[in-house]
C-alpha cells in the first residue's frame, strides 16, 4: 500500500472526529455569545451556562470576566488539547451536560427573576479630568447611619483592556457585611504609560477620602484590591509612602493614600522586566503588556535609559514594601509548582511566585501576609469561595467583630 494511499485512509477516518470537535467547540462559542445578554462582550460567571471548571480554564487572568473575541474558539480549542483528546461519544456526553445545566439555570432565573449584576447606588462618578476617571460606589448598610469602612476594587486587563463593572459580581459579599464597596477606572496603556494608571489610582483614592462624608466612608477604614493588573496598582498604593500634599491647591490632593488592608487575585508583585526574569521561570518578563505598558520593546529593551528603568522600579511594588505596610491576603488558581510557569506566559505572569516573594519579605518585617494556591481539590473549592474568606479578613483587620 503506497503512503499516499495510507495517507487518503487515515484522512477520511479522522475527518468525521474532526468534524465533531469542531461543531463542539462552534456550538459552544455561539452559546457563549448567547449567555452575554447585555452584548457587552464579557461573560461572568454568573451569565456563563457552561462548566465552571471550563470557565476558570478560559479565565487566563482570573480576574473573573471572560472577554468574547475572535480568538475565543481557537482559546477553547487550546484548552481542550491540554485536557487530551475525547472521543466523539464523550464529546457527546459532554454537550449533553452542558445542555442540561443550561435548561437548569435557565429553569432557576424564570423561578427567580433574571440574574442580574448588581447596581451601583452612585454610577460613574468623575474623579479626575479623562474619560476614564470614573468610579461606581455600592452603599453597604449601616446601623444607625454610623460611617463604614469600604472596600477599592481595581480591575485587571492587562492595562489594556476591562472595566470598572466588572467588579460588580463581588459587590454583594462586602455590603450585605456592612462594607461599602468602590470600584473605578483608569487610563489604559494606550492612553499613556505608567505611571498614569498608577497616579489615577492615587487620586480615586485621594478623591474618596475628601468626599467620604457623603457616602458615610470611615477614612481610617479602607482597604484596596485587584485582579492581575489591578492587583498590582492596589500593592503600589498601599506600599509607596503616602502621596498626601498638604500645600496642595487641589484639596483632593491633600488627602492620605493610606490603606488599612489588601486583597488580591493572581497578582505580580512587580512589573520590572529584570526581576520577573530573574525570579519566575519562562517568557513572562517579555509580556506585551508590560512593553506597552512602559514604552519599549523586547528588541529595544537593553537600550532603556536610567530615567526609564527608575520609573519600572518606581512602578513595581516590592520596590516600595517595608514594615508599616498594611496586612495583605492574595489567592492564587494555580499551583506553586514552577514548571507551569514554564509552560504558558500568560500562567507565568500570574503565578503563585510572585505572591511567595512579598510573603517572604513580609514575614521578615513581620507584616501578616497570607498566600493560598490552588494544589488540590479542596483548594480549589476554597479558592471558588475566597470571598468569604476575604470579608473574614477585613472584619478581622477593621475590628468588626
Amino acid at each position: 500500500m503506497t503512503a499516499r494511499l495510507v495517507t487518503v485512509i487515515l484522512g477520511v477516518l479522522l475527518l468525521p472526529v474532526i468534524l465533531i470537535a469542531q461543531s463542539d467547540t462552534d456550538r459552544f462559542v455561539m452559546r457563549m455569545k448567547q449567555d452575554d445578554k447585555n452584548g457587552d462582550g464579557k461573560l461572568t460567571l454568573a451569565e456563563f451556562t457552561g462548566p465552571k471548571r471550563l470557565f476558570e480554564k478560559l479565565d487566563d487572568d482570573g480576574d473573573g470576566v471572560l472577554l468574547l473575541s475572535e480568538n475565543t474558539a481557537q482559546k477553547l480549542r487550546e484548552v481542550r488539547a491540554r485536557a487530551g483528546t475525547r472521543s466523539a461519544p464523550e464529546l457527546e456526553n459532554a454537550e449533553r451536560r452542558i445542555q442540561m445545566e443550561t435548561t437548569r439555570s435557565r429553569a432557576a432565573g424564570m423561578r427567580g427573576g433574571a440574574r442580574q449584576r448588581p447596581q451601583p447606588d452612585h454610577q460613574n462618578v468623575r474623579y479626575g479630568e479623562h474619560e476614564r476617571h470614573v468610579l461606581d460606589v455600592y452603599l453597604a448598610e449601616t446601623e444607625n447611619n454610623k460611617p463604614a469602612p469600604c472596600m477599592i476594587w481595581i480591575h485587571g486587563g492587562g492595562f489594556r483592556r476591562g472595566d470598572k463593572s466588572e467588579g460588580s459580581m463581588f459587590s454583594s459579599f462586602f455590603t450585605q457585611n456592612g462594607i461599602h464597596y468602590v470600584t473605578l477606572n483608569y487610563r489604559f496603556s494606550q492612553h499613556e504609560i505608567a505611571p498614569a494608571c498608577f497616579h489615577d489610582c492615587a487620586r480615586a483614592l485621594q478623591f474618596l477620602r475628601r468626599n467620604a462624608e457623603t457616602w458615610n466612608i470611615d477614612t481610617k477604614r479602607i482597604a484596596i484590591g485587584g485582579g492581575s493588573a489591578g492587583a498590582g496598582l492596589a500593592q503600589w498604593l498601599a506600599y509607596s509612602p503616602d502621596r498626601a500634599n498638604p500645600t496642595a491647591q487641589d484639596p483632593v490632593m491633600r488627602e492620605s493614600t493610606r490603606v488599612s488592608a489588601l486583597i488580591l487575585l493572581n497578582a505580580q508583585t512587580s512589573y520590572d522586566f529584570r526581576w520577573i526574569k530573574q525570579h519566575i521561570p519562562g517568557d513572562a518578563w517579555m509580556g506585551e503588556g508590560l512593553q506597552q505598558l512602559f514604552g519599549y520593546t523586547i528588541e529595544d529593551v537593553d537600550e532603556l535609559n536610567d530615567k526609564q528603568l527608575r520609573t519600572i522600579e518606581e512602578c513595581s511594588p516590592l520596590t516600595h514594601f517595608s514594615g508599616d505596610d498594611p496586612p495583605t491576603l492574595l489567592f492564587y488558581r494555580r499551583s506553586r509548582d514552577p514548571q507551569i510557569a514554564v509552560q504558558n506566559p500568560m500562567d507565568g505572569i500570574h503565578h503563585p511566585l510572585f505572591g511567595l516573594e512579598l510573603e517572604e519579605r513580609a514575614d521578615k518585617w513581620g507584616v501578616p501576609c497570607e498566600v493560598f494556591t490552588v494544589e488540590t481539590p479542596k483548594d480549589r473549592i476554597f479558592y471558588n469561595n475566597r470571598w468569604d474568606y476575604a470579608v473574614e479578613f477585613l472584619e478581622k483587620h477593621f475590628q468588626m467583630k
